[in-house]
């Protein structure tokens, strides 16, 4: 493995959350909708 997968969650320019390495798609979502 040479990168660890890695998701930046931002809202209006902001960064709000991150998630490193493999995440169940219910956490994503869970990080994800509050920001929509």
């Amino acid at each position: 493995v040479r990168n660890i997968p890695t998701v930046l969650f931002f809202k209006d320019g902001e960064l709000k959350d991150r998630s490193v390495g493999l995440v169940k798609l219910s956490d994503l979502e869970a990080k994800l909708l509050p920001l929509l």
